[in-house]
């Protein structure tokens, strides 16, 4: 009803509200979106092109200038590390030249030899720099050949530049290869050897040598310039000077320069980029066309939207609101014969047809259920006795009993007041704790031990962790009463067995009897238990657990009831299962 009171007030279909949808949330931001790009895109080329090529760069300066600070860092471990000193040291007391050369060498390959950073490393005493001690890095192909073009051409200018250096870093730049040199101080800060490292360009500079659209590189380290990509870039060209720390972007004909500088404690880092980028500008151009096909193609799209909409949603849901409306009016277990063609409405079409099948089933047996409640209430109402006048008698005959002195008597009249208690109910409570059903268990057990004696034997074996758990009123009498007119009584004699016990998220409440359970007896149960079967012909002792099981179905569902099984003594158990959470209602 509520659902229907809803759609009257809207008075909107699905079809015209997906319509609104799809032009309120589709097209027209679509048209906006479009419009928007369009005219950024014709007025903000520039703009973005200088922020993608600015971000780029400095993405690339910045892992560049990392990668030399940490090239600058592992120069450094060479003077602070004590075994190039050391092994000059020695060597100055015993000099041996074959332990010094193994001494240094196994130290730079160490330390060296695997650094991506550096191609060829060399070191040399200044008291002795006609022996170069050196190693190289395989895995970038550096050779030995490397090694003979320093010494040919590079250590002679080496020399010259370490004498100028003092505790700075200086550069060199030879026939395209860069070499950073240092010198090793000894502990009266004046240089005992010097360090020299040709640098791995190709992978400290990938970045700067791949920015986007960048077609020269160029860069300073210190005063010495370096051609990445291209020729070499002079910003005085352009009329301009290298920033001392910043960065400058000029636009120049069709060419975009950016120019800048990061100072470090150890050198300062300048560079210079060329980049064109005509092929971005071209890229654009053809962005209005497809922006212009893009909102002619919305139309038939909108169309085949709505289409497949109607017949695969709105349709589906107008025939099953019909045949609610139908059950709505009373008539029950109206099917719908269409076939949907998707599977989710084929599932609800199933569903509504078996709820509405099963809605006429429950309606017809509420009927039947409703009439036999009817003559029950009759036949309870002929027969009914005033609960309070029982108890009162029931007290009275106790009196009695005790001033006779009659324990026994009396205890056995107190155990029935207790049972005539739990049956009337006179609380109205269905629900009971575990203790308090085992409080009718016990009043029963002892009328019936008054009447067996010893012959009977009761065993419990209950977690008492489990006693403030609830349980359905009278739940465990009845198996108890027929375990014993079943099990017990044709023997006179036997023992039972009360069981209450947690099992993973169940509680299980078991009555295990010593009698004898024969192939027909386990039919009967198997028919007393069922749904189908008609019990109006049985005795009360069957009719006990058969409400029972029905009783556990109703409160707890199909996964909990009542079951009696022969156990692998012979014996048989009936076993109530019921949900530890719905047990803590």
């Amino acid at each position: 009803m509520k659902l229907r009171q809803l759609l009257k007030e809207r008075q909107i279909s699905l079809k015209w509200g997906l319509i609104g949808i799809v032009i309120v949330c589709w097209i027209l931001p679509i048209a906006i979106v479009s419009g928007m790009t369009g005219y950024y895109i014709s007025h903000n080329i520039n703009d973005q092109v200088r922020n993608t090529i600015t971000s780029s760069v400095n993405n690339s300066v910045n892992i560049a200038v990392s990668q030399m600070n940490s090239a600058v860092s592992s120069s450094r471990y060479a003077s602070y590390n004590p075994t190039i000193r050391n092994a000059y040291l020695d060597y100055q007391q015993y000099p041996d030249d074959s332990v010094l050369y193994d001494k240094v060498t196994s130290f730079l390959s160490q330390q060296y030899k695997y650094d991506d950073k550096f191609l060829i490393t060399a070191l040399y005493f200044c008291d002795r720099p006609e022996n170069i001690y050196y190693t190289y890095n395989e895995a970038y192909n550096a050779t030995y050949f490397g090694v003979r073009e320093y010494r040919e051409n590079v250590h002679d200018l080496v020399q010259k530049l370490s004498k100028t250096l003092g505790t700075d870093i200086g550069f060199l730049n030879v026939q395209g290869r860069v070499y950073m040199v240092r010198n090793i101080l000894g502990s009266d800060y004046k240089p005992y050897a010097v360090l020299t490292m040709q640098l791995n360009t190709s992978s400290m500079f990938s970045g700067l040598k791949n920015v986007v659209w960048g077609t020269d590189t160029s860069v300073w380290l210190s005063n010495t310039a370096v051609v990445l990509t291209g020729s070499l870039l002079n910003p005085e060209s352009l009329g301009s000077q290298v920033p001392t720390n910043g960065q400058v972007l000029r636009n120049v004909k069709n060419s975009t320069y950016l120019y800048g500088t990061k100072q470090t404690d150890a050198y300062r880092f300048s560079y210079m980029i060329k980049v064109d980028s005509s092929p971005l500008v071209q890229e654009f151009a053809g962005f209005k066309t497809t922006l212009f096909w893009m909102m002619i193609l919305i139309v038939p799209l909108l169309a085949m939207v709505i289409w497949f909409f109607t017949r695969n949603i709105s349709m589906p849901i107008d025939r099953l609101i019909s045949e609610a409306k139908n059950i709505e009016q009373g008539h029950f277990g109206v099917q719908i014969g269409d076939r949907f063609s998707s599977l989710e409405f084929r599932y609800l079409k199933e569903a509504f047809n078996s709820m509405s099948y099963r809605l006429k089933y429950q309606f017809d047996r509420i009927y039947k259920e409703e009439l036999a409640l009817r003559d029950a209430r009759i036949m309870a109402l002929q027969s009914q006795i005033n609960p309070h006048f029982l108890n009162n008698t029931l007290e009275i005959i106790n009196w009695e009993a005790r001033l006779a002195n009659d324990v026994k008597v009396s205890r056995m009249i107190e155990a029935l007041s207790t049972m005539l208690d739990a049956a009337m109910d006179r609380k109205g409570r269905p629900i009971v704790h575990i203790s308090e059903e085992m409080m009718y268990v016990d009043a029963y057990l002892y009328i019936i031990s008054e009447r067996l004696g010893k012959r009977l034997t009761v065993t419990k074996e209950i977690d008492e962790t489990l006693l403030d758990y609830y349980v359905p009123r009278l739940i465990m009498q009845p198996i108890i009463e027929n375990a014993v007119e079943h099990g017990i009584q044709p023997l006179q004699k036997g023992e039972i067995i009360i069981r209450i016990y947690r099992e993973n998220d169940q509680l299980i409440c078991e009555v295990e009897n010593d009698g004898i359970m024969r192939e027909e007896d386990e039919k009967k149960i198997e028919q007393l238990l069922s749904d189908d079967y008609d019990a109006s012909a049985e005795s009360s002792y069957n009719l006990g657990i058969r409400n029972v099981n029905q009783r556990l179905k109703i409160i707890y569902g199909e996964n909990s009831g009542l079951s009696i099984k022969m156990n692998s003594k012979g014996h048989a158990v009936s076993k109530i299962v019921i949900g530890i959470e719905q047990t803590k209602q």
